[in-house]
C-alpha cells in the first residue's frame, strides 16, 4: 500500500490589518524616512502632513484629528486591498490615531531628538514650509518620549539626535520588516 505524503506550506499573516505610522516633530526626519521607505515594493507611503492641510483635518475651523484619522485609516484600507503596506509619515500623537481606529493595528515609530536639535533643525530649513512655533515641536518631542500604546498596537522610539542619517534610516527598514514580516532584498 502506498501512502501519499503531502507538504503544508504555512504564511504568517497579520491577525488584523496593519497601519505604519511615522511620527515626530518638524525637522525630525519623517519626510526623509517616508523617502527612503518609497523606494521598498509593496510598501505606499502617503505623507500624512500634507493630507493634514486639506479640508479634511478641519471641521468647523478647528482641527478634527479624529475625522481625519478615519479618512486616513479609510485610505490605508484601499491600499491593503490593492496588496500594498500603508506607511503615514506624519506629524501626531498615538492617542490621536488610536481614537480613530476600529480593527486596525498600529505600528507606530516616533523619531525623537533633542531641544536643541529640534530648534537648530527647524531653524536650518529652507526648502519647505515655516515652522510657526519651534518651541511647540520641542514640547511635541517631550510628548512622545512619554508616549505608550494598548497593545496590540505597537510604539518604537528612534533618537535621531543619537543616530547618523544612515542609522536613521536603517532603523526605518528594521521596523518595517518586524510589522510586515518582510526584508528587503
Amino acid at each position: 500500500m502506498r501512502t501519499s505524503r503531502s507538504r503544508v506550506m504555512l504564511h504568517l499573516v497579520p491577525s488584523a490589518p496593519a497601519l505604519l505610522v511615522i511620527t515626530g516633530a518638524a525637522a525630525t526626519g519623517k519626510s526623509t524616512v517616508g523617502d527612503h521607505l518609497r523606494k521598498r515594493p509593496g510598501l505606499l507611503v502617503i505623507d500624512g502632513d500634507v493630507l493634514g492641510r486639506g479640508a479634511v483635518a478641519t471641521a468647523e475651523g478647528r482641527r478634527d484629528y479624529v475625522g481625519f484619522w478615519r479618512y486616513v485609516v479609510s485610505l490605508c484600507a484601499e491600499i491593503r486591498s490593492n496588496g500594498l503596506t500603508p506607511v503615514v509619515p506624519c506629524i501626531c500623537l498615538p492617542s490621536q490615531v488610536l481614537a480613530a481606529v476600529d480593527d486596525e493595528v498600529v505600528h507606530f515609530l516616533g523619531l525623537v531628538s533633542e531641544p536643541s536639535t529640534i530648534r537648530h533643525r527647524i531653524a536650518g530649513r529652507s526648502a519647505v514650509s515655516p515652522v510657526p512655533s519651534p518651541e511647540s515641536h520641542v514640547q511635541f518631542d517631550r510628548t512622545l518620549r512619554g508616549a505608550e500604546v494598548p497593545q496590540p498596537h505597537t510604539w518604537e522610539r528612534h533618537d535621531v539626535a543619537r543616530s547618523d542619517l544612515i542609522e536613521t534610516l536603517a532603523a526605518a527598514s528594521a521596523w518595517v520588516d518586524r510589522h510586515t514580516g518582510s526584508a528587503q532584498v
